[in-house]
């Protein structure tokens, strides 16, 4: 018990100490998304996992998936009741709203209220889109009282968002007032954060909303009506105070500074073209995309979406006559690279897809010290050597 206990107050220790809810959307069990610190585990409708911004994350559909926190008596209790905070949450949306339509990341308030411009009652809400077409993100406290609907506070980017790219939001709040972080670079009003309502110096938190009856991720209430997220929300953590600006940068680094792409040790290091595919294979760690280059020429990269270890390519695009490098570079949701290299040698000097005597008297005309394609050893000359790899791959 007392192991445990050390080890639970080192990550804890790890995220300043101070966090009040953390979801690291790692894992599904019955159902259910665990938050490791208060308990307000989440029960999820229909998202599944898949490679998150640090192993896993929660893909919703953009249809009617979301996930809602179960016992709102305790949500009330612990982040409804703060009037200051931060919230950090990675994210990767994957439709571009149209008018009228938004793409809900977050949610507290109200369930079914709705107030006189067809949003929520009363509500926090952060979100993609707003009144019309657009990919802003914003972050806006909504609260009706008599029939009154008020705006206390709402910002948005300046710029907007790009569909199936990773970003990392945080916005603290304090007697300071409201600071803004996009992928670890704060947001300034007016050239990069646009404030709708209130400006920076506003103090506006969680505590702030009036009908705590839902939290949910990828649901939100807008024109009327329920809408969802499509994409993946990970690593959803609230604090209890306001995070400085170093703090913010560390918490960006647990996240980004993750990640691995190696070409697995049975693949040689120098390998010899003989059919129209390549076939490579090896080991990841948290990585959201995999990009290829030949020769340096253009890049070819497929998503991963997969939790798994491991990760595998068929290249078919064809490999220049001569001795190439090709790179295989896995991304992470920082756009961080991590890299592994093979040695490709294409012996049909004149491309007619056969090795033959044509290939044999170009290799032969190059003869000596060249610095060309028929150098297939890398040697800086055309000899023996070159004419062996040839032969070795004749037909």
């Amino acid at each position: 018990m007392f192991t445990f206990a050390c080890i639970t107050l080192s990550i804890l220790a790890s995220r300043g100490d101070i966090a009040t809810s953390y979801w690291s959307f790692d894992e599904i069990e019955n159902g259910v998304i665990e938050e490791s610190i208060m308990g307000l585990d989440a029960q999820v409708h229909g998202a599944e996992l898949q490679q998150g911004a640090l192993h896993g994350g929660l893909f919703f559909d953009g249809e009617d998936d979301y996930a809602a926190i179960e016992s709102m008596g305790l949500a009330a209790k612990t982040i409804g009741s703060l009037a200051e905070g931060t919230i950090s949450t990675w994210f990767r949306f994957d439709h571009s709203p149209e008018s009228m339509d938004i793409e809900t990341i977050f949610y507290l308030g109200a369930m079914q209220d709705f107030s006189s411009y067809g949003t929520s009652a009363n509500c926090y809400e952060l979100e993609i889109g707003h009144f019309s077409a657009q990919r802003r993100l914003y972050w806006t406290n909504i609260s009706t009282q008599e029939e009154t609907t008020a705006i206390p506070l709402c910002w948005s980017t300046t710029d907007h968002l790009q569909v199936g790219q990773w970003y990392h939001i945080v916005s603290t709040t304090s007697s300071m007032g409201t600071h803004i972080y996009l992928n670890n670079v704060e947001l300034f009003d007016p050239g990069n954060c646009t404030w709708q309502f209130g400006d920076e110096t506003m103090r506006r938190f969680l505590g702030d909303v009036l009908q705590q009856e839902a939290v949910w991720f990828g649901k939100g209430l807008w024109n009327n009506e329920e809408q969802f997220f499509e994409g993946v929300i990970d690593e959803f953590t609230i604090w209890n105070r306001a995070l400085t600006p170093e703090e913010v940068t560390t918490e960006y680094e647990r996240v980004a500074s993750v990640g691995a792409l190696t070409i697995h040790e049975d693949i040689p290091y120098e390998i010899q073209i003989t059919a129209d595919s390549l076939v490579l294979h090896g080991a990841l760690d948290n990585i959201v995309k995999i990009k290829w280059q030949i020769a340096g020429g253009a890049w070819s990269s497929q998503p991963n979406i997969s939790l798994e270890s491991t990760w595998d390519l068929t290249i078919v695009e064809p490999v220049p006559a001569g001795r190439h490098e090709i790179r295989v570079v896995g991304q992470n949701a920082a756009n961080r690279t991590f890299a592994d290299t093979r040695i490709l040698i294409q012996p049909d000097l004149d491309a007619d897809g056969t090795i033959d005597v044509h290939d044999l008297l170009l290799m032969i005309g190059a003869w000596g010290e060249c610095d060309c394609i028929e150098d297939l050893t890398g040697d800086g000359r055309v000899s023996i050597a070159d004419i062996l790899l040839l032969i070795s791959a004749w037909g």
